[in-house]
């Protein structure tokens, strides 16, 4: 880095993929991919509007809001010009290439996320690699992705109590693998198709972002039952059918959180 206020690394666009989980009879849909002319105009909309942005410089706590001021153009690249951030060349001082994700909700309440890497800092200019593409993620409640390893369900149904370790999740329901229960010389499925399940706890740990999170569901039904029949367990598709719009608006961070994670693996 040559100084404090000029911040110089090389320009390296990567190509971030998101993987989307099938499973069962569900198919996930395209999570709306822009790109092209309408990328352009997606983020001409941004600097008309002045519409706020969320910067985050992967591997470190630094996160801020900006804005996008400018798309420029050169010789060898489009350049997308953003305000850059007070304590934003102290937090990257120290990096060999700029690691950059951002993401800001657009006018149909959807989430839109990109990534770059490289930019240079001039004074109040961030200037970063125009990206490929931008990615909308979906809030639709068939849309399923791979839970995180160590999330976990915890119910409650006709005085059992028990515990899933969770294979996917949507705003809709879960599929859960039965890890533990309270009913002895249990020989068969736990439960029936179309059981109710009641006080449903969904504990989804933490990270290097964001601490565990617990998420409530009244009430949830059992849609479909599979048995595992090597390792001898059960592996059930439960459809919530009751929950309070607090808790749903809880669970709706947590997947897109989820999906930000599969993003930045990419």
């Amino acid at each position: 880095m040559a100084s404090d206020n000029i911040v110089e690394v090389p320009f390296v666009t990567t190509d971030y993929r998101f993987d989307y989980a099938y499973y069962g009879d569900c198919t996930v849909a395209d999570p709306g991919k822009i790109e092209g002319r309408k990328l352009y105009e997606l983020f001409g909309s941004l600097i008309t509007e002045k519409t706020i942005i969320s910067i985050y410089v992967a591997g470190t706590d630094f996160q801020r809001l900006t804005c996008v001021t400018a798309v420029e153009q050169t010789k060898d690249r489009n350049l997308l010009v953003i305000d850059c951030p007070e304590g934003f060349s102290k937090a990257t001082r120290e990096m060999e290439r700029l690691d950059l994700r951002f993401n800001f909700n657009g006018s149909d309440q959807l989430e839109y996320i990109f990534s770059t890497r490289g930019g240079t800092v001039h004074g109040r200019e961030l200037k970063v690699p125009f990206p490929n593409f931008v990615e909308r993620l979906q809030r639709r409640k068939n849309f399923r992705i791979d839970a995180i390893p160590g999330t976990r369900l915890f119910f409650t149904s006709r005085k059992v109590e028990g515990q899933m370790d969770l294979i996917n999740i949507s705003l809709g329901g879960v599929l859960g693998l039965l890890k533990k229960h309270g009913k002895k010389d249990l020989t068969g499925s736990l439960f029936k198709a179309n059981q109710r399940l009641y006080k449903i706890r969904i504990v989804f740990p933490a990270d290097n972002i964001v601490e565990a999170q617990t998420v409530n569901i009244r009430k949830a039904e059992v849609r479909r039952i599979e048995r595992d029949k090597e390792r001898k367990q059960y592996k059930y598709a439960l459809e919530f059918t009751e929950i309070d719009k607090e808790e749903l608006r809880g669970l709706t961070n947590a997947i897109y959180h989820i999906q930000r994670q599969f993003l930045q693996k990419r």
